[in-house]
């Protein structure tokens, strides 16, 4: 009876062992699986802090260029307007050369 008590002893300590080893591999690997959700979290959050400032210098930026390219066309219309009127005087110019021959 004494052997069979030391035996079922011995086989749930061998048992109990295999857990505490696998617990102690699964403990250390969610630390290591922390430290690079840690690592990841960091840097996520670095670029993510910078993105406001980022996105409101491009929107600035945007706005400006709007701003540029509808002043070019107000200047670009003005200089089809001024050739228009240059053509005009031309082609008056010419019939009125062609009128005094």
């Amino acid at each position: 009876m004494l052997t069979a008590v030391v035996i079922i002893n011995l086989m749930i300590s061998v048992v109990c062992f295999y857990i505490a080893t696998r617990v102690w591999k699964i403990r250390r690997t969610i630390a290591r699986l922390e430290i690079r959700i840690t690592a990841m979290e960091r840097c996520s959050s670095n670029v993510l802090a910078k993105s406001p400032n980022f996105f409101a210098k491009r929107q600035q930026g945007a706005h400006q260029l709007r701003r540029d390219y509808q002043q070019l066309e107000l200047q670009l219309q003005q200089v089809q307007q001024l050739l228009r009127l240059l053509g005009l005087g031309r082609m008056l110019w010419l019939r009125r050369d062609r009128l005094l021959r």
